[in-house]
């Protein structure tokens, strides 16, 4: 009877659920941070992490629990101190990837390694916190519905700590620990699992400890033979400043941003755009002012100019470990630096610019990649004077453009020519895009007559160099190798600049993930979009006909609830940040709202005493109207709080559907996670689809719509079967 009863346990019963959403979700914050800092921080890597994430802990749910009701919490305390355990190991081995994988601390892996750390980290960790929900259901006098509602309030309450609360102030490993030291403890005084389990929580918290203390230490080991002299990790990313012998190279989330001194860089970014006209007065430099940029313009006279960096920590350290130029370029009192995110500053700045510099890297993930659309180019057209300029390097080619280079370029290169009437592209190892309402020139004469009237000290775009580098052959074949008259346009919210980039990045490794990434982007829309529509169609079709009262009837609507929702954060979350800059404190909270939104749904379909039998019908039409008012709000109606609103909305239905369909789901089966395990799956499918292929290839709007005819499409099916 002891073990039946938890009250002498000392137990809530709101406690063991509660902590599997909290950890579930600070755990997997961390966890990605990491990973970013590891493997190539973009769209694709999330992508493969949160895929990895859902499948096993999908998987995991499946697994039917052993025991009857009340005989599982101290198997939940001992599987929860395991899963510290397993975090804390997850964190060591995604430090020690590169040093396993025998490359250099800063070399570039592809997506197979990355696939395969989120794979293994996934099974020892999202696997079992999996199988602790079905535990938890067994267990919980509730069942799975109040599970789920303890578990999502737990996420919400993670995210909102973590992400305001502990990542401002304490580094990525310093704020794992805190949390899993802080989880055992609570483990260890609200559970009692006894004496065994206790030593197990016991050591969680001593490694705990530990974890704390070698933060430093193994980062510097791990970039070993290189020198690391600081780290920082900021809400932003994580970073890290290595020295070798003469030059300092800053690193955020594993990519080198700035190298200085590189006089080559910063001339490029500057010069070939401001020699283009007579005594420009106010430029505006978008990344890139710190390493250089900002020195080389202040070379020319009576020139005032706005620097803006996304991260204030990254201002701080260039201010302690660049050279005393650049130092004193930013103290000039011509400099202006701003930590603002950059297309946030632009879209509210006062007055006109004569030349705008982006000195940001290429468009490797969708948050860069926003700077480089024609809604951004549009944006910087009506910030400039009359005449003035606007510039942006990519990496390129000296000599051979190939097809794949060709297609980001001249990506880029149309969405710049849809915006500017006068466009030119610079060949070289970097290509240098100009673009103006005004004539631009490439004549190495007359921009070598420029530099000797300024009198400007410059080596890399000097005289010397000009006429070789600006040949009229080597222009007019860069110019032919970007000029396709089949080249997409990059937008907000169909990112296909960043996708071709993922592209030429796979290219650089031998594994079969550039041939699959070229092949799909070849693919027309209707084998990816509107085919596996149509044979949705034909299978609930033959269901409502065949197989009326199967568990499908519940079973569907889970898992395109699960698809959905996750798509829909994705689309969501990329459209915001588009529209209203990077303010990288938000997106927990928008998180947090729909975790709120799922916790506040489930909670309310709970306290229905009585469920009528077309409810479930009813709540899968709210998703269809929900998604026709989510079009709109994504075609530019609504503001920032639309997206909140939205998010809350999804999250509001997606409960209350999953503790529907549920409900009526257990009266066929005696699995309590069986519905929680299609959720993933789905939620699975749909995080790997949106952000690897549909996202940057067919874009937000076109996805949406999908969405909306896959919901309609249930919504018809729910209304043709019985008996829910």
């Amino acid at each position: 009877m002891r073990d039946a009863d938890p009250r002498p346990l000392g137990l809530r019963p709101w406690l063991p659920p509660f902590l599997l959403g909290f950890l579930a979700a600070a755990f997997q914050i961390y966890l990605l941070r990491e990973f970013a800092a590891e493997f190539y921080g973009n769209e694709l890597t999330f992508g493969l992490f949160l895929g990895s994430w859902l499948l096993c802990g999908g998987i995991g749910s499946l697994v039917r629990p052993r025991g009857g009701p009340g005989s599982g919490y101290p198997g939940l305390a001992g599987l929860y101190g395991l899963a510290i355990i397993a975090f804390f190991a997850g964190l060591v081995l995604l430090r020690s990837s590169h040093r396993l994988l025998g490359i250099l601390p800063a070399e570039l892996t592809g997506l197979g390694p990355a696939l395969g750390f989120a794979l293994l980290i996934s099974l020892l960790l999202s696997f079992p916190l999996g199988y602790g929900f079905a535990l938890n259901a067994r267990h919980h006098g509730g069942g799975a519905a109040s599970v789920y509602i303890l578990e999502s309030a737990g996420a919400a309450s993670a995210g909102l700590l973590v992400h305001f609360g502990l990542i401002p102030r304490l580094s990525n490993w310093q704020g794992a620990a805190l949390i899993g030291a802080a989880i055992a403890v609570t483990v260890l005084f609200g559970l009692r699992p006894g004496r065994r389990k206790n030593n197990l929580l016991a050591a969680a918290v001593i490694v705990a400890a530990l974890l704390s203390g070698f933060d430093r230490l193994t980062q510097k080991e791990a970039w070993k033979p290189l020198d690391l002299v600081e780290t920082l990790d900021t809400r932003y990313g994580k970073l890290q400043v290595v020295r070798t012998s003469e030059q300092v190279t800053f690193f955020d989330n594993g990519l080198a941003i700035l190298t200085q001194p590189d006089p080559g860089a910063a001339e490029e970014t500057v010069h070939f755009a401001l020699l283009q006209r007579d005594g420009p007065r106010r430029v505006l430099l978008i990344g890139g002012g710190i390493g250089g940029g900002a020195a080389e313009v202040l070379k020319y006279p009576e020139v005032t100019v706005d620097c803006v960096e996304l991260d204030p920590a990254l201002v701080r350290l260039a201010g302690i470990y660049l050279s005393g130029t650049a130092r004193a370029a930013l103290a000039n009192p011509r400099t202006r630096v701003l930590a603002r995110d950059g297309r946030a500053f632009l879209a509210g700045a006062d007055g006109r610019y004569d030349a705008i510099l982006l000195g940001l890297p290429e468009p490797s993930t969708a948050q860069i990649n926003r700077y480089y659309t024609r809604e951004f180019f549009q944006l910087v057209r009506a910030r400039l004077s009359p005449g003035g300029v606007f510039s942006f390097v990519v990496p390129s080619s000296e000599n051979y453009i190939s097809d794949r280079l060709a297609r980001l370029l001249g990506s880029l290169a149309a969405t710049l020519r849809g915006v500017f009437p006068q466009v030119a592209a610079v060949p070289g190892g970097s290509c240098v895009f100009l673009a103006s309402d005004a004539p631009l020139s490439l004549d190495p004469a007359r921009l070598s007559a420029s530099i000797a009237r300024l009198g400007l000290d410059v080596r890399f775009v000097g005289p010397g160099l000009l006429p070789a580098r600006l040949d009229p052959a080597r222009v007019e074949y860069l110019a032919r190798k970007i000029s396709a008259p089949d080249a997409r346009i990059n937008r907000d919210l169909v990112p296909v600049s960043y996708y071709f980039h993922s592209v030429l990045w796979a290219g650089q490794f031998r594994g079969v993930e550039a041939r699959v990434l070229r092949w799909l982007g070849d693919v027309p829309a209707w084998p990816v979009l509107d085919a596996p529509l149509a044979v949705f169609a034909l299978g609930l079709v033959a269901l409502a006909v065949f197989r009326r009262r199967s568990r499908a009837r519940f079973l569907i609507p889970l898992g395109v609830m699960g698809f959905t929702s996750i798509a829909v954060e994705l689309s969501l979350f990329i459209a915001f940040q588009a529209r209203f800059g990077f303010v990288y404190g938000r997106i927990p909270l928008l998180l947090a709202v729909f975790m709120t939104g799922l916790a506040l749904g489930s909670l309310a379909a709970r306290a229905r005493r009585r469920q009528g039998p077309a409810e479930l019908t009813i709540v899968q039409g709210a998703f269809v109207l929900l998604l026709l008012i989510a079009s709109a709000a994504l075609a530019g109606h609504g503001g920032e709080s639309g997206t909140f609103a939205l998010l809350f909305g999804f999250g509001l239905l997606g409960g209350f559907l999953f503790v529907t369909a549920n409900a009526r789901l257990v009266r066929d089966t005696a699995h309590p996670g069986l519905g929680y395990g299609v959720d993933l799956l789905a939620s699975f499918a749909g995080v790997i689809l949106a952000s690897a292929l549909i996202i940057p290839l067919f874009g937000i709007p076109a996805l949406v719509v999908r969405l909306t005819v896959l919901n309609a499409l249930c919504f018809v099916y729910l209304l043709a079967v019985p008996g829910h």
